[in-house]
């Protein structure tokens, strides 16, 4: 199967003969929202509240003009800015930072959900199961309305990012499928190389990191001491969720870690980020 059939099937979306009834976004925290960026991320076009209840192609209806193919069943435009089969460049989504492996119509959204849509380059990576730009989700409202049990482990440090988890609403247990993880690059060698594996846009070999930079490919971010990640260990949407926090020694992992819990706006709509020894994000993965 080629790729552009691969990322077609990825993104069908059974739009069906009707839509559910328009409602208007609920006040407060039970309300969706709806993002809509480009570039991994780079730069945001829109984002809107959205009810909870419908899928994730009706919300996204409400919030932009689409435009369909497949008799409505591909989504091939966001507000004119259509995919191109020659450029390799598509419309991708996530619910909480996990590509739920369905289609939008059949994908519906939950109180507190983060409903986000991408326009990419997907030759190299035709799917990535995680991302982190969507923290705290999907540690607080989970995947399909079900709130996971989050495990938070590393150094001491690591308590920055469970008390930061614990305020937004996450239910923290010694025991989970979805984990974060504060370690170092020594720690997690295998899971750091394994790129293709974990659909990873930033990746760490023999302690170097690597940022993805789309078209151009790989290059090395020489100032880059930490890393944020995520991945998907087994593999089945929601099912499981770990983000992993690592450094080329402890200093730099809690620095990270320190980041992620005081200052989440440097990973928002990011895939993955590298971070120098201060904790700051230096490079985003896909982004130019």
């Amino acid at each position: 199967m080629g790729a552009r059939v691969y990322v077609v099937a990825l993104a069908l979306v059974a739009a069906g003969c009707g839509q559910e009834a328009a409602s208007a976004p609920p006040d407060g925290p039970a309300a969706a929202t709806v993002i809509v960026t480009r570039d991994f991320g780079a730069a945001q076009l829109t984002t809107a509240r959205a009810a909870p209840g419908q899928s994730a192609l009706n919300a996204l209806r409400r919030t932009a003009d689409v435009g369909t193919a497949y008799g409505g069943r591909f989504v091939t435009a966001i507000d004119g800015l259509e995919g191109s089969k020659s450029q390799q460049h598509d419309w991708l989504y996530y619910v909480n930072g996990i590509d739920p492996g369905v289609g939008a119509a059949d994908m519906d959204l939950h109180p507190g959900d983060r409903e986000w849509w991408d326009y990419r380059y997907w030759r190299d990576f035709m799917a990535i199961p995680a991302v982190i730009g969507a923290w705290p989700e999907p540690f607080v409202h989970g995947f399909e309305g079900h709130s996971p049990t989050v495990k938070v482990e590393g150094p001491d440090c690591a308590s920055r990012i469970r008390e930061a988890l614990q305020r937004q609403g996450a239910r923290i247990g010694g025991d989970g499928a979805y984990s974060v993880s504060v370690t170092t690059f020594a720690q997690q060698s295998a899971v750091l190389a394994d790129w293709r594996g974990g659909g990873l846009t930033v990746r760490v070999t023999d302690g170097r990191v690597e940022v993805y930079a789309g078209t151009a490919g790989w290059r090395p971010a020489a100032t880059a001491a930490a890393v944020i990640v995520a991945r998907s260990p087994e593999g089945i949407p929601g099912r499981s969720f770990q983000l992993v926090v690592a450094g080329r020694d402890q200093s730099a992992a809690c620095a990270a870690a320190n980041t992620l819990a005081t200052d989440p706006a440097q990973i928002e709509h990011t895939y993955a980020v590298a971070l120098d020894a201060g904790g700051r994000v230096t490079a985003a993965g896909g982004q130019p």
